[in-house]
């Protein structure tokens, strides 16, 4: 995965490059067949430099002839090389389009990843088939680059090889997977990306959900909500992302979910909520806080501290204050308060720190004083 990520970083360079390039006029002179020929030879030049100054001026050229030359030279040893023929082969434009789909069958994984990623950058919907095919590439930088590159072109006749692909194991794959699957035009998208939530494969349902934050489209919401509760962490974590990017449209199917049997499900709908911040989920959260398990309260109170719900804090200082209430919620009001910082809090944590019967309510009382003073130090929950 760290090798998908650090290929990523040099990519997004070299496609900063290459766009830049690409919107550069291409009115200058064509150079002579001798001097074509002379930058020809310049790109097996021992220095590095005359390389890539070769590769740069071939571009310009415009000169076909240059095409498979600069492809070979998509497999110099030197990084800027690389760079400056694939930003020649963009030049080149459309004359190079069929070499690079050609090149996508190269033995070489660093000829195959970049020529997907110009692809992408021409958007040229001819390479879809040749960009679906390398999707089950045994290199993940390949696998990673032709889902970028079907992203950008965003042509529907790769949905079901991209929806197909979401069972990837690398999460860094199918995160490029989901972002490609979630720029395809139409309806059908978002269907079929909430028909995967219920797929058998971990990673696909994974994947969907992602994809779905992605696309942020209000129709998720419900079957987002479906997922809370599902066993699986990472498909829940991905739910809960792709609820909190849709946002403010989410809110009230997720405060009703505050209500919903399963303690996941109320637990997770508490932190989309958090991250939303919608001010109307105030009263919701206090409530789940008030009835909810240790889990769901502290994700209700982390939600009310994010949203910076200051009229949460009388609440919990009751509850706090309540030696009927249970010890448990007396201690994660104290956890509460300190995670929310407020002043109006100092006084009863420090009653609640000398004289609780409790030991767990004192320490959380104690911890969170020191929160609420400013003291840089961790606020946790005995």
């Amino acid at each position: 995965m760290r090798a998908v990520k650090t290929n990523a970083i040099i990519a997004f360079a070299l496609i900063l490059i290459i766009t830049i390039a690409v919107s550069l006029s291409a009115s200058g002179q064509m150079t002579s067949q001798s001097k074509t020929d002379e930058l020809l030879q310049n790109l097996s030049h021992n220095d590095s430099k005359v390389r890539s100054q070769a590769a740069w001026a071939l571009g310009k050229s415009g000169d076909a002839k240059a095409i498979d030359p600069l492809i070979a030279a998509l497999e110099d040893n030197d990084k800027n090389v690389r760079e400056w023929a694939a930003i020649a082969l963009a030049k080149i434009g459309e004359p190079a389009l069929d070499p690079l789909q050609a090149a996508l069958k190269s033995k070489n994984d660093s000829v195959r990843w970049q020529a997907a990623a110009i692809l992408g950058m021409m958007n040229d919907t001819n390479a879809t088939d040749s960009l679906v095919g390398i999707l089950k590439s045994n290199n993940s930088t390949v696998r990673y680059w032709a889902a970028a590159a079907l992203g950008e072109i965003k042509d529907n006749r790769s949905r079901d090889s991209l929806s197909s692909a979401l069972a990837e194991g690398n999460d860094a794959v199918r995160d490029k997977l989901g972002w490609a699957i979630a720029s395809l035009p139409g309806k059908e998208t978002v269907d079929l990306l909430i028909e995967l939530l219920q797929d058998e494969n971990c990673s696909r349902r994974t994947g969907a959900a992602r994809a779905l934050g992605y696309r942020a489209d209000e129709a998720a919401v419900q079957p987002l909500i479906a997922v809370l509760g599902e066993a699986q962490d990472q498909v829940r974590r991905e739910a809960i992302r792709a609820l909190a990017a849709i946002g403010k449209q989410a809110t009230d199917d997720l405060v009703k979910a505050l209500n919903e049997s399963s303690n996941k499900t109320q637990e997770a709908a508490a932190e989309a909520l958090g991250r939303i911040k919608d001010d109307s989920a105030i009263d919701p959260l206090i409530q789940a806080f008030q009835k909810g398990d240790s889990p769901v309260r502290h994700s209700a109170a982390a939600a009310l501290a994010a949203i910076n719900a200051s009229s949460a804090v009388e609440p919990l200082i009751l509850m706090l204050q309540d030696l009927n209430a249970e010890e448990d919620l007396r201690s994660d009001a104290a956890w509460a308060l300190g995670i929310m910082r407020d002043k109006r809090a100092k006084v009863p944590l420090i009653t609640a720190m000398s004289s609780d019967p409790d030991s767990d309510v004192r320490m959380n009382a104690a911890k969170a004083v020191k929160s609420v003073d400013g003291i840089s130090v961790p606020v946790y929950k005995v």
